[in-house]
């Protein structure tokens, strides 16, 4: 299968009266009727596609099909009624045992019978003149078919959610850090390498200060368009911060009430949508459990929650953990990570709170105020050889060996 990504981005002209479009793409032209080659050719090249070639439909099935594999063309328009072949031998020889590529079949007469051929034969669209009036939506259509042929075939990214036990717990902190080291680790290169902090705290979005960058366009604006994410569209939405890792900005404001929860159907789609395109995405949830923190648990894969060696901290992790799990969320899901260690005799916060949850400590980061108030404030700077630097290095190596690669991971 082809994996080139075909995207089209439809937007409203100031009117309202006309939509314009860029289409990232590579298809393919089997036209013989001039009418059909001058209007086709016409449109296609008012959205900016990319033609790879163009053939008669005399053309061999063998000899379009290695042109097709060829140039990574996913979209091939015909005229199936003047193809040499039956139109459902033609299209199983074209795509060659694949499901690839998509087939609009285009005739010059919206005629009945040469319609129905088509789409018994394979064809994934049929056109007729004029071209223009069907093609925006086949195009949409088109779009949305092919990107989940590649969902279906392509390695899910991880999708981590980071946790306060109450404010002051450090998650944010530990979860920028520990992004900026999967990041140069290119972790999970069977999604790409590349990672996304998505700033999702509803009271007070931080991650944006902490990486040193001034984002535009942030989660609201993902969740208000998450009808039009493709990947070309995609960068708009968030801030680099590094070579393999990009921002996704929190709210610009926060309160205690927090902003607008979005539907759940926004929140799922977005979240989908990262999955196929970062090998991590590290969710800063805030602190405490609230409705938004909800909304976002079911679609990730694992939560670590961060707490610290003080009694309030633990006493908020405990009530959490009860209401979690209270609730059925996934024990094998969830971690906990001890920020802000204090070393002592045989490591005595550790072992209490292993005791106290009856859960193990994935991680215990020891205090370090000395390094992170050194960090510069003009730039995202890691601290590799400090002690917090070395604690959130051993942790991405825990998460990323690959024994446990996939632990914790739940289908959805």
């Amino acid at each position: 299968m082809d994996h080139q990504r075909l995207s089209m981005i439809l937007e409203a002209s100031d009117e309202g009266t006309q939509r314009t479009a860029q289409w990232a793409g590579r298809v393919g032209l089997i036209l013989e009727s001039p009418e059909l080659i001058f209007d086709l050719s016409g449109a296609l090249g008012e959205i900016g596609a990319d033609c790879a070639f163009r053939l008669t439909p005399g053309a061999t099935a063998l000899e379009i099909a290695s042109i097709v594999e060829r140039e990574h063309v996913n979209l091939v328009f015909v005229e199936l009624s003047r193809v040499q072949d039956g139109t459902a031998e033609w299209i199983r020889s074209v795509r060659a045992g694949s499901d690839m590529p998509l087939i609009v079949a285009v005739n010059k007469d919206p005629d009945p019978p040469v319609m129905i051929e088509a789409v018994r034969g394979g064809a994934n669209e049929f056109l007729s003149l004029p071209v223009r009036t069907g093609l925006y939506d086949a195009l949409d259509r088109l779009t949305m078919l092919l990107e989940s042929r590649r969902a279906a075939a392509q390695v899910r990214g991880r999708m981590a959610g980071f946790l306060s036990a109450k404010g002051g717990c450090g998650a944010t902190t530990v979860a920028c850090h520990l992004s900026m080291v999967l990041g140069s680790m290119k972790a999970n290169p069977a999604v790409g390498g590349k990672v996304l902090i998505a700033d999702v705290d509803p009271q007070s979005s931080s991650a944006h200060r902490i990486l040193r960058v001034r984002p535009g366009k942030r989660v609201s604006d993902a969740f208000e368009h998450v009808r039009r994410l493709n990947s070309i569209c995609w960068p708009e939405f968030t801030t680099p911060c590094g070579d393999n890792l990009d921002l996704l900005a929190g709210w610009e404001t926060g309160a205690e009430s927090g902003p607008p929860l979005s539907e759940p159907w926004r929140i799922e789609g977005v979240f989908r949508f990262l999955s196929r395109n970062y090998s991590w995405v590290v969710a800063d949830l805030g602190r405490n459990l609230n409705p938004a923190v909800w909304a976002f648990l079911r679609n990730l894969d694992e939560l670590f929650l961060v707490t610290a060696p003080d009694v309030l901290a633990l006493y908020q992790t405990r009530s959490m953990l009860q209401t979690l799990m209270g609730r059925g969320f996934d024990r094998g899901r969830l971690h906990l990570i001890l920020n802000r260690n204090r070393k002592g005799p045989q490591d005595f916060w550790i072992e209490s709170i292993r005791k106290m949850f009856d859960m193990n400590v994935i991680a215990a980061i020891p205090e370090d105020p000395q390094t992170l108030e050194r960090l510069p404030r003009d730039r995202f700077e890691f601290p590799a050889s400090s002690p917090f630097g070395r604690s959130i290095t051993k942790l991405a190596g825990a998460l990323t060996k690959p024994a446990g690669k996939d632990a914790g991971r739940k289908a959805h």
